[in-house]
C-alpha cells in the first residue's frame, strides 16, 4: 500500500512538473509573440527643445523615414516640448510607460549636466539607450556687421570691458554655458550669459539686436553663415566641420576647452529589450537612408553612431567629467 502510494505521488509531482514547464513555455511564446507585434501604433519622440535647432531637426529627419523601417509600417511622430533647457521634455520621457510608444532625442546638456545642477529624476543609468545619431561642435556667432572680424578682437574687447559681451545659448547650465564659464575660469574673462529654450531662439535673439553674440552648434549657425548674416569666431568643440575649416578652435587659442553636443535616442528605464532592439534596428537603418544623409549634410553634420551600449557608456563618461568641469567652474558644490 505504501509503495502504490508513493508511486501516486510521484506521478502527481511529474505531471505538476510538465504543467510548469507547458506554463512557462507559454508565457515565453506570449511575450515573444507581444514583441513580434510590436509597434502597433505610431511612436512619438519628444524633443525637449523648440522647433527648428539640430535636436529638432534630426529627429524630423528620422521620422520622415522611419516608416520604411518600423515593423507594421507605423511612424514616429515628433512632439516639441520644451522648457528647463531640456530637462521637462526628457523627464517625461522618463516618466513614460515603458513600452515603447514615448521615446526621446536627447541631447548632452540635459543628460549629463542637469543632472548635478538641477536635481533632476533621472541619470544616464536610470534610462535605457537605443542610439546616438550625431555629434556637434559648438561656434560663438555674431552678426556679420559686429566689430570683431576675429577671435583676438572680440577677445581684446572682452577682456577690457569685463561683462559687457552678452552671449546667448539653448539654456542655463547646458554644453555651451559651461563651455564659455569654462573658458571664463581659465582666462579670466568676464562674459554676460543670456539662456534661450534652443537654439533657434539664441539665434533670433542675434539676429535681433538682444544679444551681442551667440553660441550654438554648428548646424544651427550654418545657414545664417552661408547667407551672410553671421560671422563665426570661434569653435569651442573637439573638431572642426565642412565648411568652417577656418574657424579656430578654442585650444588652438591656448584654452583647454573642446566639448561637443551629441544626440541619441532613449527609452523610459524597464522597456523590454526586445523592443530596445526593434527601435535600434529600425532607427539605425533610417540613419543609414539616403535621405537623412542629405538631410544631414545640408545641416553641415554627419551621422555619428553609435549602439546602446557604446552610448550608454558615452553618456557615463560625460556624465562624470562634467561634474568635475561644473566643480571646477563654482556651478556646483
Amino acid at each position: 500500500m505504501k509503495k502504490l502510494v508513493m508511486k501516486k505521488l510521484a506521478i502527481i509531482g511529474f505531471a505538476a512538473m510538465l504543467a510548469a514547464g507547458c506554463s512557462n513555455g507559454a508565457e515565453e511564446s506570449g511575450s515573444s509573440a507581444s514583441s513580434a507585434d510590436y509597434p502597433e501604433r505610431d511612436i512619438d519622440i519628444i524633443v525637449p527643445y523648440a522647433p527648428g535647432g539640430t535636436t529638432d531637426t534630426a529627429s524630423r529627419a528620422l521620422s520622415s523615414v522611419i516608416s520604411e523601417y518600423l515593423p507594421n509600417g507605423y511612424n514616429a511622430n515628433v512632439v516639441n516640448k520644451e522648457g528647463g533647457a531640456g530637462v521637462i521634455g526628457t523627464t517625461e520621457v522618463f516618466n513614460a510607460k515603458p513600452d515603447g510608444y514615448k521615446i526621446g532625442m536627447t541631447t548632452v546638456g540635459p543628460m549629463t549636466i542637469k543632472p548635478h545642477t538641477d536635481n533632476t529624476a533621472y541619470t544616464p543609468e536610470t534610462i535605457e539607450p537605443i542610439m546616438q545619431v550625431v555629434a556637434t561642435p559648438n561656434v560663438l556667432v555674431v552678426q556679420n556687421d559686429a566689430p570683431w572680424q576675429t577671435y583676438e578682437e572680440w577677445y581684446e574687447y572682452a577682456e577690457s570691458n569685463p561683462g559687457e559681451f552678452s552671449y546667448g545659448t539653448s539654456g542655463a547650465g547646458l554644453t555651451q554655458h559651461i563651455s564659455m564659464e569654462a573658458f571664463s575660469t581659465q582666462t579670466g574673462v568676464e562674459l554676460k550669459h543670456v539662456p534661450f529654450e534652443g537654439g533657434a531662439p539664441a539665434l533670433a535673439a542675434l539676429l535681433g539686436g538682444h544679444v551681442q553674440g551667440a553660441l550654438v552648434q554648428t548646424t544651427e549657425a550654418m545657414p545664417h553663415i552661408e547667407s551672410g548674416n553671421m560671422r563665426a569666431l570661434v569653435n569651442t568643440g573637439s573638431f572642426k566641420t565642412e565648411g568652417l575649416e577656418d574657424v579656430p578652435l578654442l585650444s588652438e587659442k591656448g584654452v583647454d576647452v573642446a566639448s561637443d553636443v551629441w544626440t541619441g535616442l532613449i527609452a523610459p528605464q524597464g522597456t523590454p529589450q526586445e523592443i530596445i532592439d526593434v527601435l535600434h534596428d529600425s532607427f539605425k537603418k533610417a540613419l543609414e537612408d539616403p535621405k537623412v544623409v542629405e538631410t544631414f549634410e545640408k545641416l553641415g553634420v554627419n551621422p555619428a553612431y553609435a549602439g546602446p551600449d557604446e552610448f550608454a557608456e558615452i553618456m557615463q563618461k560625460d556624465y562624470d567629467l562634467n561634474e568635475e568641469v561644473l566643480k571646477a567652474a563654482g556651478i556646483i558644490q
